[in-house]
């Protein structure tokens, strides 16, 4: 555990995109930053970058107690869609989240922020975004005092599975048509907008939306070809239905993403993010060509 100064801020999916990239922005803030991983050597790794770590699982209730404890602020930045075994929205994004705030709310925690998802609704077609609901919901009731960010696509999710093959093959895969425009923001803007809701987190108890550009799947695989002459091979959204439900018995994740790439093929994704960033003017905007640029 920390020690006897400051209360640390703990991030939930530490190891995650976002987490990986916000906990050493914390670090420069000089306040103490924990860990819930559950994996023992990314443990390692983040202790020996002064991090401290609770190895435990999100769908324990006494690991997110023990992690919570002495808390001054806590992050869930965890997401269940990927592919991570027997993780799910329901047990992760739902469950795991429930488990986490109830044992926030014990500690006595200060503040805690959720990183939910735009468009997050009971009634969604998607099960990621009415889990993350359900947890915005069981945050609203806890009484803790909270932040909720709903940010939207991941620039950088979405380049690397379009890009996964362009190093082999020399083509990038776009579910569909890649034709409907999607909002999606860096996971680097995420981050810095989590940041200041550690540092000034203002009036507690609100909801922020957050978004980047408006872009269509084939304007990231353009990107990434940066005027080469490699291909874009598109996966049809009829064969995309197909394996939304054919793989679901042993491939969930793989019938995960094909459900998703069904509603990004035929629902309007587009977002005005313009009110979001006019409250934080400062914070940066990652276009594109940045985020697709070799690092």
């Amino acid at each position: 555990m920390s020690g006897t100064g400051a209360k640390a801020t703990l991030v939930a999916g530490g190891t995650g995109r976002l987490g990986s990239i916000l906990i050493p922005l914390l670090r420069e803030d000089g306040a103490p930053v924990r860990a819930l991983t559950r994996s023992e050597a990314a443990a390692t790794r983040l202790r020996a970058q002064g991090v401290d770590c609770t190895v435990g699982d999100i769908r324990s209730s006494s690991d997110t107690e023990l992690a919570a404890a002495g808390c001054a602020t806590v992050i869930s930045a965890v997401s269940g869609f990927g592919p991570m075994g027997s993780s799910t929205p329901e047990t992760v994004d739902r469950d795991g989240n429930l488990n986490l705030i109830r044992a926030s709310a014990g500690a006595g925690v200060g503040h805690f922020i959720l990183i939910s998802v735009q468009g997050a609704a009971a009634d969604s077609p998607l099960p990621l975004m009415r889990m993350k609901f359900a947890a915005e919901q069981e945050l609203i009731r806890s009484g803790l005092p909270f932040t909720i960010i709903r940010p939207t696509a991941c620039l950088e999710t979405y380049l690397e599975a379009i890009g996964g093959p362009l190093a082999k093959t020399g083509s990038t895969v776009v579910f569909g048509s890649g034709t409907v425009p999607v909002n999606f923001v860096s996971v680097r803007d995420t981050a810095a907008l989590v940041r200041r809701a550690v540092q000034d987190p203002g009036p507690l108890g609100q909801l922020i939306e957050w978004g980047g550009p408006n872009l269509t799947l084939n304007q990231l695989s353009e990107a990434l070809h940066a005027g080469s002459a490699g291909k874009t091979r598109h996966i049809p959204v009829q064969a995309l239905r197909m394996i939304s439900v054919l793989a679901r018995p042993f491939a969930p994740f793989l019938a995960r993403v094909a459900r998703a790439a069904v509603v990004m093929n035929t629902t309007d994704m587009s977002f005005d993010s313009g009110p979001g960033r006019a409250r934080f003017p400062d914070l940066p905007w990652t276009g594109l060509a940045e985020a697709a640029a070799p690092r």
